[in-house]
């Protein structure tokens, strides 16, 4: 039974004491342990209120904001980069929400050994200790490095209050113990109750946390940022645990060979016949269970768009037949209008990113409306603000698009791609990848969207590659057929919250900073010519604002008006979309190497355990 996420509605017993500091607290949603016996389905109804992590769409498709895949129109929201945060008086990610949320899980573990039916109840043991290696890596280890390792329940004179924080790879140590617990524990995906973590959503995020540490203790050795953990060790981790999901046999990649096939991996209401998505949040109208993200990617820019590092990535299909950056494609079409920057380009591209014809929304049989151009003349939270508009995820249903928020859409959590990127990245690291295990990873991937395979030898060296010196590079040197694997990952995985912290694992700062922070170009935009061209031959369906001749009588004619330089975008020096140019007028970012890596730890919780050290750069 394929694995379904649902919100699940528990009937927990609230017991909070008066004092408001959560270490006099009992965990929120807690079962009262008066007259608790913790057998399997209490310990059951206990971890359901963990599953709540995972949010709606939104909360994956708007995770790369503020890297250098996805901007906000907002500057303000780029707060990693801009170079603007300070040390915070008190939480600032190191609050009571956050060790509340490990004192929590921590409840459960210092109890359920008085279960009277242990052996069932282990595997819901299994899945708290999932969720604690999740707030671990996805609260601390990511963001503030080592920190204290806590793993039982604290009062007022619990000495491990006061101690100092632990070493990094201690940390992974720890959650890496965590997940191996959990995968001995937790029923397979083939066994597993629908809408649960699988022990092989265990095996795929055990191997997420250590290639994350493996190679963020590769890419930082010899900084303020270094760790003292084993590369090799992390790296064979990472490596094993892909390997079992691969090997599991139960995952496949969906829609290979099918039109449209990637872009309709991300906007089903129903993954349960899914042989790629290994979990999923669903939704329900019916139970009012519901989100508001159908809406606007349908009818507007959502106030986001992709950048144009991001649309260089994508490959181009070459006049042989092989694929090849667009720096040394001789087909390359330019990208001077949309129709040249997606033209012979890798098809995820135009599944990922608007191109003139893709339907926005259908009403039944007829479409109702499709993508022409994108939506820079719009107020700010609907605008695109770099013209590279984003329509992966994008839910065409009329319906689901006009009931303000009551969309279905459901929400990938896990999906079996990552366990062929991380297999792929490892054995490249590990200097062991073979033409096989590109068979078996990469190049699954290409099959999908009809792209030539990766060979050991890819036959070009991108001289523009992201980590190369033309593009500012100066770390630990990166293979050719790394770099390509890591670009592989960047285009399958582009807009779903991997970007951030692949960029400060590789210690890749450098593509902040050195490149400009720019869009498509704006001049394509005051002579639609090109455009008014292209749908003299598209198939135009009668239904779409009136067909041919109301694009040309309405929409080319009031379009120009509405869109003026300096109020609805802006241009930099090279002719491209430059959002921030009032904000930024050099167009770069401002990421500082020496402490942006990591968050500050907030002053209060360094006057109350003087043990505690400060991040580098922020004491």
């Amino acid at each position: 039974m394929k694995k379904i996420y649902f919100i699940l509605q528990t009937s927990v017993v609230l017991l909070l004491a008066a004092c408001s500091d959560f270490l006099e607290r009992e965990p929120l949603d807690q079962l009262t342990d008066q007259g608790l016996t913790y057998t399997a389905n209490q310990c059951k109804v206990y971890v359901n209120k963990y599953y709540t992590v995972w949010g709606s769409p939104s909360s994956v498709f708007k995770a790369d904001v503020g890297s250098d895949n996805q901007l906000s129109y907002s500057y303000s929201q780029n707060s990693d980069l801009i170079d603007t945060r300070t040390v915070p008086a008190s939480g600032g990610g190191w609050g009571t929400g956050e060790w509340g949320n490990i004192r929590s899980v921590n409840f459960l573990l210092d109890n359920y050994t008085k279960s009277t039916e242990l052996d069932k109840a282990e595997a819901f043991v299994g899945e708290a200790k999932f969720f604690r290696a999740w707030y671990y890596f996805e609260q601390f280890l990511t963001k503030f490095g080592g920190v204290p390792w806590i793993e039982t329940q604290l009062g007022l004179e619990s000495p491990e209050l006061y101690t100092p924080r632990a070493k990094r790879h201690e940390i992974a140590d720890h959650i890496l113990a965590d997940l191996d617990y959990a995968i001995e524990k937790i029923p397979s995906f083939s066994a597993q109750e629908s809408g649960r973590v699988s022990r092989e959503v265990a095996q795929l995020y055990k191997a997420r946390v250590a290639l994350y540490e493996g190679t963020w203790e590769k890419y930082h050795a010899g900084t303020v940022f270094a760790g003292e953990g084993d590369v090799q060790k992390y790296l064979q981790v990472a490596r094993d645990a892909a390997l079992a999901v691969i090997n599991s046999g139960v995952f496949t990649l969906d829609n290979v060979g099918v039109y449209d096939g990637y872009h309709l991996l991300f906007n089903q209401h129903d993954y349960s016949g899914s042989r790629e998505i290994m979990l999923w949040r669903k939704y329900d109208l019916a139970l009012g269970i519901k989100h508001g993200d159908s809406r606007n990617i349908g009818w507007n820019g959502d106030g986001i768009g992709l950048t144009r590092s991001l649309v260089d990535a994508y490959l181009c299909l070459d006049t042989d037949g092989k694929a090849r950056p667009a720096s040394v494609a001789s087909n390359y079409q330019g990208d001077d209008n949309l129709l040249n920057v997606i033209a012979n380009r890798d098809p995820r591209l135009t599944q990922t990113m608007y191109a003139p014809g893709r339907p926005r929304t259908i009403n039944g049989k007829d479409t109702t409306l499709i993508f022409t151009k994108p939506s820079i003349n719009r107020s700010d939270s609907e605008k695109c603000p770099t013209g590279y508009e984003f329509c992966k995820s994008l839910d065409t249903d009329h319906d689901q698009q006009f009931l303000v928020n009551s969309g279905e859409k459901g929400t990938p959590i896990f999906r079996y791609a990552e366990a062929l990127l991380i297999y792929a990245e490892a054995k490249a690291e590990l200097g062991e990848l073979t033409q096989q295990d590109l068979d078996r990873s990469v190049n699954l991937l290409r099959d999908r969207v009809g792209m030539p395979h990766l060979s050991l030898d890819p036959g070009y060296t991108d001289p523009k590659g992201e980590f190369t010196a033309a593009r500012g590079y100066e770390g630990v040197p990166v293979s050719n057929i790394l770099q390509e694997i890591r670009r592989e990952r960047r285009v399958e995985l582009a807009c779903e919250g991997f970007r951030h912290n692949d960029l400060k694992r590789w210690r890749a700062h450098h593509l902040w900073n050195h490149d400009k922070i720019q869009g498509c170009k704006t001049a394509q935009f005051e002579d639609l010519t090109w455009l008014v061209d292209f749908f003299k031959t598209f198939p135009v369906p009668a239904g779409i604002n009136g067909g041919y001749d109301e694009f040309m009588n309405v929409t080319v004619t009031q379009w120009i008006p509405e869109c003026v330089e300096g109020n609805n975008y802006w241009t930099d020096d090279e002719g491209y979309f430059a959002p921030y140019k009032n904000w930024i007028p050099d167009g770069h970012f401002k990421f500082d190497p020496n402490k942006a890596y990591l968050l500050p730890i907030p002053t209060d919780q360094l006057v109350v355990n003087d043990q505690l050290v400060q991040n580098p750069g922020w004491q």
